[in-house]
């Protein structure tokens, strides 16, 4: 245990029975050399396990052993995080709201020191995420594509590309968000980024009346819009109910999900004031270029997890690779929390390369207000009913995806783009360069 001046946090963890099994999470690799770091820890953290015994994280041998089907381990896990409390301040907070109260925070220490409590939390489900992993790494997909010529090895090579294609563009962006909260690059954390992406400056335009009626001018139901999130509440009202649908259905989600941060959606439907688009508009493409490279350092990161049972390697690969994609450090306590199904990560990234095809397509033939056409909604619609990725694609006239066309959509929003990227120089691994 760790004694701190943030007061003490503990993870309680639930019995082994569960009900609901965790869907599948996104998985991770990347190119990145330079290793993330770990904020040290301010906390007491334990887990509570079948509701007598208890452990500290520093003996994960006290985890009870899982049943050995991975239906199992998912329910026991959803269970585990589910019922897991930090204790910090005196303040019992679930482990699965910790995410929003770190980015709510404003104070950067105080921040940092629930964000301490976070990774003791993880540690603290790290033995079940373990015993996860190792189940896994019998699956027939996990062997299909960690072989030589597979279509998972030639993406990560495409995706080398994209993540050298938008490097200069994202840093730069990275710099300019970060100094806005008072802090250089290079010194930030994974809890900085939280707290950027909350965008409370512009949560007053996404009030209930106001965002219902700019979600139905898309055509879209707002019964399944989550209010009370701010901006992301206009994010899950446009993409609408998240079901187990097939990756066109995704792709067409996730196109209106992009709406958020469409100027002309933001102007057209939502009404924002004239002077608050642009930048408006350029905050949300910075998110959506740190989940895309996030995303990227996934795939890259899964492609070495698989190949090693060595955990020490297996932490520094996820520091190490996300945190230099994503430019923040990246605690090595989150190295398993996401990594649920094998190479999930890659669905992902070609559901929003799809989506960036097909957003391509609905403005080159319907304009910019696509999503206040009828019959370009009515198109989506046919697109979002195809069986398969190919039947889409086939529709455009290409033979793969693409990543070009949804970095594109994401540059042309970017404020940096125009101004010189918030300043006459910048420097990325590449080093200096004159923008």
């Amino acid at each position: 245990m760790v004694r701190g001046d943030a007061g003490t946090s503990r993870a309680e963890e639930p019995s082994e029975s569960a009900s609901s099994a965790l869907p599948g999470l996104r998985g991770i690799r990347g190119t990145g050399r330079r290793a993330g770091t770990n904020k040290a820890p301010n906390a007491v953290a334990c887990a509570r396990c079948s509701g007598t015994s208890r452990m500290t994280i520093d003996t994960p041998a006290g985890v009870p052993a899982l049943r050995p089907g991975t239906d199992d381990l998912d329910a026991a896990i959803a269970a585990a995080e589910r019922d897991a409390v930090v204790v910090w301040r005196g303040q019992r907070i679930p482990f699965r709201t910790l995410e929003a109260r770190i980015a709510s925070i404003d104070d950067r220490s105080e921040r940092d020191g629930l964000f301490a409590g976070w990774i003791e939390a993880l540690e603290a489900l790290n033995p079940r995420y373990r015993e996860r992993l190792a189940a896994r790494r019998t699956d027939d997909a996990v062997a299909a594509a960690l072989s030589a010529g597979s279509d998972v090895e030639a993406l990560t090579l495409e995706l080398e590309e994209l993540a050298i294609q938008s490097e200069t563009v994202y840093y730069a962006a990275l710099r300019r968000y970060l100094a806005l909260i008072g802090i250089e690059q290079g010194d930030a954390t994974l809890a900085d980024l939280w707290h950027i992406q909350r965008g409370s400056a512009w949560s007053q335009w996404f009030g209930e009346r106001d965002l219902t009626h700019a979600v139905g001018e898309a055509g879209r139901c707002a019964s399944d819009t989550r209010h009370g999130e701010g901006w992301r509440s206009g994010e899950s009202g446009l993409a609408g109910p998240d079901a187990n649908v097939g990756v066109p259905a995704m792709a067409v989600s996730e196109l209106y999900r992009s709406l958020v941060g469409d100027p002309s959606w933001l102007g057209g439907a939502l009404h924002v004031a004239p002077d608050e688009i642009a930048s408006f508009a350029d905050f949300v493409a910075f998110i959506r270029l740190w989940r895309l490279r996030r995303l990227v350092a996934h795939v890259h990161y899964e492609m070495r997890l698989y190949r090693t049972d060595e955990e020490a390697l297996q932490r520094a690969y996820f520091s190490g690779i996300v945190g230099h994609t994503t430019g923040v450090a990246a605690p090595e306590a989150a190295y398993l929390v996401d990594i649920g199904a094998p190479f999930s990560s890659v669905a992902e990234v070609g559901r929003i390369m799809l989506a960036g095809a097909i957003g391509e397509r609905l403005s080159s033939r319907f304009g910019s207000e696509w999503w206040a056409n009828e019959e370009a909604r009515a198109h989506a619609a046919t697109l979002a009913s195809m069986s398969n990725v190919d039947d889409v694609v086939g529709q455009f006239g290409y033979s793969v995806l693409d990543w070009k066309p949804v970095l594109r959509q994401i540059r042309t929003r970017l404020i940096g783009e125009m101004s010189g990227y918030g300043g006459p120089n910048i420097t990325t691994r590449a080093g200096t360069r004159k923008v």
